[in-house]
């Protein structure tokens, strides 16, 4: 088996065309989920195989490159933006019903966020999507799957893909202009709807405390992933970012629209 390197180092082991990784309390409803997407089509997400008995998950191996860091280049070509975003409007799409239809109880890591248009993936960034020749062509890592609006998604994968994060911090190696130009790249291909361009910079701040609060709360609680995240730092970054686009709302809310 092959270790595979990103979050949760040393958890998550690729054996050929699958992978196995640890089994929360919301797998089995993930699992549902994952079917959903396979019966509308979706081909891009993981097909679930099964939870074992020492709390593991096994699923597909989705083939291609996800990029950890943020200021790769790779990351910022028109093409990949444009894929990213449209990848993500097709699960959405394909994510649709899934609510209405499923009859078991569902258990979320996230909490459900209202209104509940959809499942959105929770955490759709350059490190969950999988790239071939410049162009995103799989989702990874569904834990963070949970109920929520459209936008609640779009907001955070704007977040991460333009990102619109303070160029102070050190993993940030683009400007406010290069920014706002790769953010109103994905709100285009995405198909963002005028309302929802106003209002993104809201919804983002709002994404990024919901973040920071649960992130502290597990820390609090003794979990130690997120303990050592909360000690890297990563809840007071998603703090400061907040005030970052509170700062150039203005400009970003232009750029948009």
């Amino acid at each position: 088996m092959e270790l595979l390197q990103g979050g949760r180092t040393g958890q998550i082991w690729r054996d050929g065309d699958t992978v196995i990784r640890p089994a929360g309390a919301w797998t089995p409803t993930t699992h549902r989920f994952l079917r959903h997407l396979g019966r509308k089509g979706f081909p891009a997400a993981p097909q679930p195989i099964q939870i074992t008995g020492d709390d593991q998950e096994v699923v597909s191996y989705v083939a291609g490159r996800v990029c950890e860091d943020l200021s790769d280049p790779l990351i910022g070509s028109e093409r990949m933006l444009m894929s990213a975003a449209r990848l993500l409007r097709d699960f959405h799409t394909a994510s649709q019903g899934f609510l209405e239809s499923d009859d078991d109880a569902q258990i979320w890591m996230l909490p459900p966020q209202e209104p509940r248009e959809i499942v959105c993936h929770g955490d759709y960034a350059p490190y969950n999507v999988a790239t071939v020749n410049q162009e995103a062509v799989g989702i990874i890592d569904f834990d963070t799957a949970h109920p929520a609006p459209r936008l609640w998604d779009l907001a955070y994968a704007v977040y991460r893909w333009a990102p619109l994060s303070d160029p102070a911090n050190p993993s940030v190696a683009f400007g406010l202009d290069d920014q706002l130009r790769r953010a109103e790249i994905f709100c285009n291909a995405y198909g963002a709807t005028m309302e929802e361009r106003r209002g993104l910079p809201e919804m983002v701040c709002r994404r990024l405390q919901a973040l920071a609060d649960f992130m502290l709360a597990r820390a609090a609680a003794g979990d130690e992933i997120f303990a050592e995240d909360v000690d890297a730092g990563d809840a007071r970054l998603y703090l400061n970012d907040i005030g970052y686009i509170g700062i150039h709302r203005d400009r970003l809310l232009k750029a948009l629209s």
